[in-house]
């Protein structure tokens, strides 16, 4: 019976997916888009981030922010991402939740309550996990992006939309080569023997996308002991939207 009633919510969940793109994308969520939150411009000029007219389009906050400071600095760093990258997220209708609270408060992802995600030991579930990424709606806990937060990677933000990012480029063909090459030739040289990196070519682009933007350090490092994996990032530089499947998460 409690396998029966999962597998009903995972389809109540993929129908509203469904027609999601027929309805105000801010309707499902606990939070308004960034464009419309009320107080940001007067606490933080947006004008000041080179790609502020795609982070209104893809930023979902809460409609009360405790802590504005971490969500600013959340923003800044979302902004460090090259355009054409962000660019490929407004046109495929991906959105980034950057939320307080509990993962699975949302009510889209509340199928994953005491769900123990990949990854993870012990007793923790999604309702402990301060982040999700890979389909069209990323999620990230305000106040939770350095490491020790409930996760491990050097940037926690980043590396969720890291994996939407990876599951788009899957579409490419050429990407998708390089990407499995890049991984295979230098993930040991980074992670040495980590299984979960390993394992999963998703969680070395993930993490690997996040060291690339998360600072000129991190950066240099990719460059320094990864460069196939440096040279497959630095090419999103340069990246068409049109050459990726269109309206992939629509």
């Amino acid at each position: 019976m409690k396998k029966l009633i999962k597998h009903l919510k995972v389809i109540i969940v993929v129908l509203i997916f469904s027609f999601l793109p027929f309805m105000d994308i801010t309707k499902p969520f606990n939070g308004v888009l960034l464009q419309k939150a009320h107080g940001i411009e007067d606490s933080f000029p947006m004008e000041n981030l080179t790609n502020a007219d795609f982070l209104n389009q893809l930023v979902i906050v809460p409609n009360e922010i405790s802590d504005q400071l971490s969500l600013f600095v959340m923003l800044e760093r979302i902004n460090r991402i090259d355009r054409p990258v962000l660019q490929l997220l407004v046109v495929q209708g991906v959105k980034i939740r950057l939320f307080e609270g509990s993962l699975t408060d949302e009510p889209l992802l509340a199928y994953l309550k005491s769900e123990r995600p990949r990854g993870y030991k012990g007793d923790v579930t999604w309702d402990d996990v301060p982040g999700s990424g890979g389909s069209w709606l990323i999620s990230a806990k305000i106040g939770s992006s350095m490491p020790g937060n409930g996760h491990s990677s050097i940037n926690l933000e980043l590396h969720e939309i890291g994996h939407t990012v990876y599951n788009l480029l899957l579409t490419d063909r050429s990407f998708a080569t390089s990407l499995e090459d890049a991984w295979k030739l230098e993930v040991k040289t980074v992670f040495g023997k980590k299984e979960y990196f390993n394992n999963y070519e998703s969680e070395y682009f993930s993490e690997m996308f996040a060291s690339y933007y998360y600072s000129d350090s991190s950066n240099y490092d990719i460059k320094k002991n990864a460069p196939e994996t440096y040279r497959v990032l630095s090419n999103l530089e340069s990246l068409k939207s049109s050459t990726i499947q269109p309206n992939y998460y629509k």
